[in-house]
């Protein structure tokens, strides 16, 4: 049996960021993972950790998640059941809508110090909270949805969870971490609209949803679209943020052809996803529209 101490936790930063490897580094110790050849999930998370320097942590609790340097993530983080099924079926789950997507030097330079597997996140906002896929801070990326469910998903939630999955580690970690910046002229597109909440009045989705493409969104604000009669939406305006996470969820949950589609159709969508794969090009020589779903 082979054994790794890991020295953790809290996170410290040594000295400042360096943003050609984006990783937390720590000062005190909270982690041992011993390999078990014969346990499939134990052999993975040692095995991992030996090759990326991440650290798989399938029984999150709060000291792991919480805080963030001075600042507190809002999130609530139920982990999953440890039965080894069910741990078994979510790491391969997280190994191909997200492990695998990435070669080995980018997960050793840009991953996160750690991977932590929920149930269900909660995202609290303003006393009330959101269920979210994924929520990323500036040492970890936390995926939730690692239940009994995942053996039954439809192709459109998995699609979709692999979106939200991605979107959160290029937008809420990697982007915030300076690994990479979106160029001025994405919002010049837009900011127009920015922060109208006059332009998109009462629509169906769809109608929303090709309003806003014309304007240069994805789609509509999801947090604010929320109503009892789907025919009858108001919709909003994203923020700057929520522009590129949305973007970069449509990204990841669609296959090139569907993403050709919507640019050809869309031209100040096109312009924007060009500019996006312009800077990334430019800044880590990675190409985002290899990252669409295989067709």
């Amino acid at each position: 049996m082979k054994s790794i101490y890991i020295i953790p936790l809290f996170f410290i930063l040594l000295g400042c960021h360096d943003e050609n490897n984006p990783k937390v580094e720590l000062q005190a110790g909270k982690y041992t993972l011993t390999d078990d050849p014969n346990d499939y999930v134990q052999h993975y998370i040692y095995d991992f950790y030996q090759k990326y320097g991440v650290v798989i942590l399938t029984n999150p609790d709060s000291s792991d998640y919480v805080y963030n340097f001075n600042n507190q993530n809002p999130i609530s983080l139920k982990a999953p059941e440890q039965e080894k099924e069910v741990l078994k079926t979510g790491l391969q789950f997280i190994e191909e809508q997200f492990l695998n997507i990435y070669d080995d030097n980018f997960k050793k330079k840009y991953f996160p110090f750690t991977i932590q597997l929920a149930n269900r996140i909660e995202l609290w906002i303003l006393g009330d909270y959101d269920l979210v896929n994924a929520y990323s801070s500036s040492g970890f990326i936390a995926i939730a949805n690692i239940n009994d469910d995942l053996a039954t998903l439809d192709e459109t939630t998995r699609n979709n969870y692999r979106g939200d999955i991605n979107q959160s580690l290029w937008t809420e970690y990697l982007l915030k971490r300076e690994a990479w910046f979106v160029p001025g002229a994405f919002y010049e597109v837009s900011k127009e609209y920015y922060g109208d909440y006059s332009l998109f009045e009462s629509y169906t989705v769809e109608e929303g949803i090709i309003e806003a493409r014309e304007c240069g969104f994805i789609t509509f604000d999801p947090y604010m679209s929320e109503t009892e009669d789907p025919e009858d939406c108001l919709l909003f305006i994203p923020s700057q943020e929520m522009d590129v996470q949305q973007y970069f969820q449509f990204l990841f949950s669609s296959t090139k052809e569907e993403l050709d589609e919507l640019m050809e159709e869309y031209p100040l969508v096109e312009q924007k996803y060009l500019l996006l794969q312009d800077a990334i090009q430019k800044q880590l020589d990675i190409d985002i529209f290899s990252f669409c779903l295989p067709s």
